[in-house]
């Protein structure tokens, strides 16, 4: 009886890691496109507010909510607070505090953490350029990630059955 009962449980627990891990990608996806949203609202702030970071920070935070909200309003206390620093090592300071690894691949992580030097010294012109193509980036990676998310997700469920049956094969 006991042994029966603990061969579900490992049936049971690799079905849940692979639902952990399926869930890990749809959280992926749901950042890359607050990413992408908060890459927006940036650019639209600077291009049509024609204002300086601060405001921009401050003015896109406001329609943000989260961490994404505090990210933008500790990165604009911060410039505040810390004038004549680098801003890209304080936009990564901040990046790295709010959102941490956030199931982001390596990549995706430098290109959000890269973003603050790009922004950092240039005029408005080159800022609203560089947005722009972090924004064809995260897009892309978007893109690529919604393609292959469904198989993804099935196989992870998939596997997580198959490696609590085999565990449960193992211990019978």
């Amino acid at each position: 009886m006991l042994k029966t009962i603990g061969l579900c449980v490992m049936v049971i627990s690799g079905a849940g890691f692979g639902l952990a891990l399926s869930g890990e990608l749809s959280r992926r996806k749901r950042h890359l496109e607050k990413l992408l949203q908060m890459t927006i609202l940036l650019k639209g702030e600077i291009r049509y507010g024609n204002t300086s970071l601060y405001d921009a920070f401050t003015g896109a935070a406001g329609k943000l909510d989260g961490k994404y909200r505090e990210f933008f309003l500790n990165t604009a206390e911060m410039m505040q607070t810390r004038k004549g620093e680098n801003f890209g090592d304080l936009f990564r300071s901040c990046a790295e505090k709010t959102f941490g690894t956030a199931g982001l691949t390596p990549e995706e992580r430098e290109k959000l953490y890269s973003l603050g030097d790009r922004l950092g010294y240039l005029g408005m012109d080159m800022q609203l350029k560089q947005l722009e193509m972090l924004e064809r980036e995260l897009e892309y990676s978007l893109g690529e990630l919604q393609k292959e998310l469904p198989e993804k997700k099935k196989l992870c469920r998939s596997l997580g059955m198959l490696l609590g049956i085999f565990l449960a094969v193992l211990a019978a």
